[in-house]
């Protein structure tokens, strides 16, 4: 596989693109500028982010720490050459939660997809290692020369040394191993201390079975006496309540009956009221009491009077009579006297007079008829001819009012009966709607439902021992159950043993096969490493020796022992680091898938002696597989200057 060109969102790369050619290609940039970023690019690119890591040690999750710093969404797109061909991985996000997640792998220049790449898998199948194994040989950084271990990694090593089955690794196994070892011996958890602990239970409680069955049956008789008593109790009880209840019954429909006779009382009373109110108001003094009334009559009584005398007082038609008697006279008597004219004009005088008076008489007669008519209409309201009728009337009707009075008052009397007798049906009521008190009191009710209350509690009292005795004889079981259990549990116990036996075997032959593959494989792997070790420090070192953790020794040209890495300086440390992890790229990336390697700042600690010398491994590796050197420093490109096989460019 050969990376060709590199295009991302990611982080500080904010669609930047990275063309790159096969072989070493060294791509150098001040601190701060990308370097980091572009590997994990391209490990994101292969392997997907990891969404799973968390916040540790102050150190941030690549899915926070990559974040495109504009916001945008983490995206990219990468150009490689496999041996089937050219094809274009994509990935981008869709949901923020799960940054490029979304995934695409089609034939360069073309929408057809190619099947065997997909998001989880790409990696693998391209560089031909999964992410643990990628990680620790081909993915190269200074803060990561250092080698360690990982199960992927021990599977690798050992199809290197069997028949190629990547499927087993000794510290999965081991692990496997030790968790069954664990679960069977591990202080008071494991299974054999708590089969022990059940087996020491047991027999614990078949000591104490026999005593609780006693005690249980001594309380059964004792129990079964306490609930005949507590029947009987009961029973007198039921009667007492029953009779209580017959007389609240009775008591109730007693109250009732009075109630209704109450009530048909108060609507007597009412009607007499209403009728006697009914004709009070046919009255012409309607309802408005007898001193009211009296007022009234006697005033319109003083004023028909008055209006009679009034009437009475007015003068009579007799004025008009002598003027017409004497004009007549005068009238007739003037043409028998000398007087004649004096007669006749004497008469007509008392005739214009009578005329003048019969005039006067009239607006008398008037006035007389409308005095009249006033007393008339005082009389018609009372229907009566004369004030002595007034009289008479106002007495019948001061008796009617003594006769609505004394109705109303028995309307009062009958509504302060039925409320009296009301308020005794809701106290008869109460105790039948609400249920009869058959706690308090001194009625035999009540002192039979204290007798059955006292009975139940001893009966409570009774119950609980017995269930204390069955719950203790629950707990130490039934004899012939906890033999069984016993005899089950000395064959469990027994079989653990032999379990632990087993897995003790088994875990002892596993160190012994590892320590042999690890003899077949050690050698080849710091062989290879030795010699690329030397290569790198210039022949001073020729050995080096690898322990089961992957750490190692390196043991100077010419002396007898090896070194610790600690006793090595930080150029020596980081040279063997580096060679052990390009023998690991040999030995376990498959050559035909010619997995790239990536450098991200590995040769920051070499001088300049140890850069040139590897620089020139690199080279020598490239004919085989791409090499990205990732670096701050222009010496590399300085030395690689000229050389048509190395590609050098400035990000």
């Amino acid at each position: 596989m050969i990376i060709k060109k590199m295009t991302a969102w990611f982080g500080a790369l904010e669609g930047k693109s990275l063309e790159l050619g096969p072989g070493l290609n060294v791509l150098f940039a001040p601190n701060e500028s990308g370097k980091s970023t572009w590997c994990a690019f391209l490990r994101a690119m292969l392997y997907g982010v990891d969404t799973s890591q968390r916040t540790r040690q102050g150190q941030q999750p690549d899915k926070v720490k990559y974040r495109p710093w504009s916001g945008s969404p983490m995206s990219g797109s990468m150009d490689i050459d496999t041996a089937d061909g050219p094809v274009t991985l994509r990935r981008w996000t869709e949901r923020p939660a799960q940054p490029m997640q979304a995934f695409s792998a089609t034939v360069t220049g073309t929408d057809a997809p190619v099947p065997a790449l997909t998001a989880e898998d790409a990696g693998r199948v391209l560089t031909g290692a999964p992410r643990e194994v990628f990680e620790r040989s081909a993915f190269i950084h200074q803060s990561g020369l250092g080698l360690t271990n990982d199960p992927e990694l021990e599977k690798r090593f050992a199809a290197i040394v069997s028949a190629g089955d990547e499927e087993q690794s000794y510290t999965e196994a081991d692990k496997r191993l030790r968790s069954w070892q664990r679960r069977r011996r591990s202080g008071r958890k494991g299974a054999i201390p708590e089969t022990e602990a059940e087996i020491a239970r047991v027999r614990g409680e078949l000591a104490q079975t026999d005593g609780a069955v006693r005690a249980l049956e001594q309380m059964e008789q004792e129990l079964a006496q306490a609930q005949q008593e507590q029947a009987e109790l009961v029973r007198r009880m039921e009667a007492a309540r029953a009779e209580a209840r017959k007389k609240a019954l009775s008591d109730l429909a007693a109250a009732r009956a009075e109630v209704s006779g109450r009530e048909s009382d108060l609507r007597q009373a009412e009607d007499a009221t209403s009728r006697t109110v009914d004709e009070l108001k046919g009255t012409p003094f309607g309802v408005m009491g007898p001193d009211r009334a009296r007022q009234q009559a006697q005033a319109d009584a003083e004023t028909a009077n008055a209006l009679a005398a009034q009437a009475d007082a007015l003068p009579g038609r007799w004025p008009i009579l002598i003027p017409l008697i004497l004009g007549v006279l005068l009238l007739i008597a003037a043409p028998f006297t000398a007087l004649t004219v004096a007669l006749l004009l004497g008469g007509a005088a008392m005739l214009c007079l009578a005329v003048g008076l019969w005039f006067w008489w009239r607006t008398v007669e008037d006035r007389r008829d409308a005095l009249l008519d006033q007393r008339m209409e005082i009389l018609d309201r009372y229907g009566v001819q004369d004030t002595d009728a007034m009289t008479a009337l106002l007495e019948g009707y001061v008796s009617k009012c003594r006769t609505a009075q004394d109705a109303a008052a028995r309307v009062k009397t009958a509504q302060a009966l039925l409320e009296e007798a009301r308020q005794r049906q809701k106290q008869a009521e109460t105790p039948v709607l609400n249920g009869l008190d058959f706690v308090n009191g001194d009625n035999e009710a009540a002192r039979a439902s204290r007798a059955v209350t006292e009975g139940q509690a001893r009966l409570d009292r009774l119950r609980e021992r017995r269930a204390v005795a069955q719950g203790q004889l629950q707990a130490v079981g039934d004899p012939v159950v906890l033999r069984s259990e016993l005899e089950e549990l000395e064959r469990r116990h027994a079989a653990l043993l032999e379990q632990e036996s087993a897995l003790d075997l088994a875990a002892e032959t596993l160190e012994q096969a590892d320590l042999g593959l690890r003899e077949k494989f050690s050698p080849v792997l710091a062989q290879r490493a030795a010699a690329l070790f030397g290569q790198l420090t210039g022949g001073r070192y020729d050995e080096i020796t690898l322990a089961r953790d992957l750490s190692a020794k390196a043991r100077l040209a010419g002396e007898a022992v090896g070194w610790e890495t600690d006793y090595l300086s930080q150029g020596a440390r980081d040279q063997l680091y580096l060679a052990l992890r390009l023998a690991v790229c040999e030995l376990v990336l498959p050559e035909r898938l010619s997995c790239p390697i990536i450098l991200d700042d590995a040769l920051a600690a070499f001088d300049q002696a140890r850069m040139e010398r590897a620089l020139d491994l690199l080279k020598s590796m490239a004919e085989k597989r791409q090499v990205l050197l990732f670096t701050c420093h222009d010496r590399e490109s300085a030395y690689l200057a000229g050389d048509a096989a190395v590609r050098v460019q400035e990000l």
